[in-house]
């Protein structure tokens, strides 16, 4: 019983290790950044972050990191650049918004709200959850290739 628990703990301890190159620990950042914004979660970043064999430790710290409220921040600038994409203005978008995301599931497949609000604020979302991921990426590669950082 007592090996098995040392193989687990080792296990976890492998599993979530920082000792990993600035790209590995940037790239998983960066996922877990996007994963929050875009909600995907914390599995889903664990998930992703193993196949592309990135890190996943901090994957999971760029998904709490931003998890939650990293979309409610960036609700304008993706109504904003998703109006912009598919020329409508962004206070239509919101004030849509708010006004059927009560309705459920079932009316979000319609024609109308599919296309006319749920693929414009998708689309901003992908996009403004892209910028901020790579933003995020280079800034941390930085600070761990030519800054103060160090790991152990």
């Amino acid at each position: 019983m007592k090996s098995r628990l040392l193989k687990i703990k080792k296990f976890l301890r492998q599993f979530f290790k920082l000792n990993d190159s600035p790209h590995n620990i940037a790239a998983g950042f960066a996922l877990g950044v996007f994963l929050g914004i875009i909600p995907g979660g914390v599995l889903t970043a664990l998930v992703l972050a193993t196949i592309l064999r990135v890190n996943r430790a901090s994957a999971t710290a760029g998904v709490l990191a931003t998890n939650m409220w990293g979309t409610i921040a960036i609700m304008p600038f993706a109504a904003l650049i998703g109006g912009f994409l598919f020329d409508t203005t962004p206070s239509y978008l919101t004030e849509q918004f708010d006004n059927t995301y009560h309705l459920g599931i079932r009316y979000f497949f319609s024609n109308v709200i599919f296309f006319d609000l749920a693929l414009p604020l998708l689309t901003g979302f992908l996009v403004a959850a892209s910028a901020i991921s790579l933003i995020a990426y280079f800034t941390l590669y930085s600070l761990l290739k030519y800054g103060k950082i160090t790991q152990k």
